[in-house]
């Protein structure tokens, strides 16, 4: 007997296509939304958060995160500044995701019509960049020319485009208020994902072959396009990835997605064979508990091979097997790259600019980065382009500009790359405390500190230009990716965190528990005696995440009991 649906369930239903109470609600004088209406809010990009830094105190204060969706992280000057303008609605900052989205923090409620109207003029949508549906398609946003890369921008914008909710609810709550179609018309234009839409989030992305900046094998739907003699020849498609697990779900876990199938290059069947897979989930995901209702459960349950039949029932035709996939390299391109040429011949340049954390703030007056970047794109007119890895990158600069630039952002304290420490210059975090709601402790407010302490172990030891590629998460949802990172630093209840050690720096292998419970404090001294041994027992080239993975987690956690006796 199959067990009922969940309360999400219904409330999607009872939703009539994302509407709810929306608009009566936005009208009220209240500051905060019901809880039916903030189940709703999701698909429009915006959670409801209070500051739970204040909560110590008993008092909340609510406001909104405000998500925008920047399919590929490509932004033109226009569509960055005015984001730019608009985070003053909210702190004050912006903040890149680990999916190339943009958010905005502390948004009243009251000006939250304004802050939406502001984005979608830009051409940008909050419209299910959260919410249980198709997501921000994400894709490598690094421009270069001397490859086909380029060539996959229009086909990711196609794609997302055409896996957004066909409903006109949110055209009405926030755009221009017209009315409402019946029900019967609006079945009609939903028809990839009907009334409750599906079991949970998904996430689609897109690589580069051999680069994979975009952590892959992280998402639902990954799509790997092959290119022979500079013309596309087709994809790789890969499904049932995921990296959110919950605490206390025993069942419940991060996985990495499996190659399924080859296509041809037409982006109409890319189109096609995705909206199949959507549907896969949307057929046989748990609709009863929403902690196992991501796409790779289903994978889990069935396999790859079963998988792939029951697409292949779905599109009508076989599909043929996937081509095995290469990776050469999964860091961002930071600092100066020659992106092309011009008409006459001179170099056009891009430069990747380390944001930590994804936090687009003026710190200080002596690290002024939100100032920095709008006054470089305003007066220059540059290209913003978003990464997976929360940076961004300064796109189409001409050869004359590349010193001024340079000038500017030394001057607005924005650091070099290569100026940063190794460990700094690639480690990732989550918001965690204290505006998610998700969050069981701290992450990008004590990854600096973390980071540093793990810098000085290395460093110790002699290490000190070794790349190490850490990520810490509030908390197991793993929003940051800390379980494809070498180290991961997972929050597990107040000031305690999980440790995992061993994936791939190529972001090809999860990382394996080494030790729960560490308190914050205890990280550096539970990791010193394995970055000894790294040291000391590594293999020429080998990286930190290959050598954890060789030796053994069970060998490692020996070393650790050891070095404490």
């Amino acid at each position: 007997m199959d067990k009922a649906p969940s309360p999400a369930e219904g409330a999607k239903i009872a939703s009539h296509y994302l509407r709810g109470t929306l608009a009566e609600e936005l009208g009220n004088h209240e500051s905060v939304f019901s809880k039916p209406a903030i189940g709703v809010l999701k698909f429009h990009g915006i959670y409801q958060q209070d500051d739970r830094d204040l909560r110590k105190s008993g008092e909340k204060q609510y406001s909104a995160m405000v998500r925008v969706g920047v399919p590929g992280g490509l932004l033109t000057p226009d569509q960055y500044l005015t984001l730019d303008r608009l985070a003053d609605i909210g702190d004050g900052t912006l903040r890149i995701t680990t999916r190339q989205d943009i958010q905005f923090h502390y948004v009243p409620k009251v000006r939250l019509p304004e802050l939406i109207r502001g984005v979608n003029e830009s051409y940008l949508s909050t419209l299910a960049a959260c919410g249980d549906v198709v997501r921000n398609v994400i894709s490598c946003p690094a421009p270069f020319e001397s490859d086909q890369r380029q060539e996959l921008f229009p086909i990711v914008k196609f794609i997302s485009r055409s896996l957004k909710p066909k409903t006109t609810a949110y055209y009405e709550i926030w755009i221009n208020g017209e009315k409402a179609a019946s029900a019967e018309e609006e079945a009609k234009i939903e028809p990839l994902y009907g009334a409750a839409y599906l079991p949970r989030k998904f996430k689609i992305g897109f690589a580069f072959p051999g680069d994979n900046t975009t952590d892959i094998y992280a998402n639902d739907v990954g799509v790997v396009p092959h290119f022979e003699a500079g013309k596309l020849t087709g994809f790789t498609i890969l499904a049932g990835g995921g990296m959110g697990q919950s605490a206390g779900v025993k069942d419940s876990h991060p996985r990495l997605a499996d190659p399924i199938c080859n296509i041809g290059p037409d982006p109409e069947e890319l189109l096609e064979i995705a909206s199949a897979i959507v549907t896969i989930h949307r057929d046989f995901g748990n609709r009863s508990n929403r902690r196992l209702a991501r796409l790779k459960y289903v994978m889990d349950e069935w396999g790859p091979a079963k998988f792939k039949e029951e697409l292949e029932n779905r599109v009508g035709r076989q599909l043929d097997p996937p081509t095995p996939l290469t990776w050469t390299r999964s860091n961002d391109y930071l600092g100066w790259h020659r992106q092309g040429t011009d008409s006459d011949g001179r170099p056009i340049w891009f430069t990747g600019v380390r944001i930590v954390s994804g936090r687009i703030r003026d710190f200080d007056a002596q690290r002024r980065v939100r100032s920095g970047v709008r006054t470089i794109v305003e007066k220059y007119r540059l290209e913003v382009r978003l990464t997976c890895q929360q940076n961004l990158y300064l796109s189409g600069i001409a050869d004359a500009d590349r010193e001024p630039i340079a000038a500017l952002l030394r001057e607005y304290g924005i650091a070099e790359p290569e100026a940063l420490p190794p460990v700094l210059r690639h480690a990732i975090a989550c918001p965690a405390l204290p505006t998610c709601g998700q969050a069981i402790t701290e992450s990008e407010r004590i990854m600096p500190e973390v980071v540093a302490e793990i810098q000085a172990e290395l460093n110790a030891v002699g290490l000190r230009r070794d790349v190490v590629h850490l990520r810490t998460s509030g908390c197991p949802n793993g929003c940051s990716r800390p379980y494809t990172a070498e180290i991961g630093i997972v929050g597990a209840s107040v000031d305690m965190y999980s440790i995992y050690l061993g994936a791939s720096p190529l972001g090809t292998r999860l990382g394996t528990l080494f030790a729960k419970n560490v308190k914050r404090e205890q990280i550096p001294e539970r990791l010193r005696p394995v970055i000894e041994y790294y040291k000391d027992a590594r293999r020429p080239g080998e990286n930190f995440g290959d050598f954890c993975h060789r030796i053994g987690i069970s060998a490692l956690q020996d070393v650790a009991t050891c070095a404490a006796a």
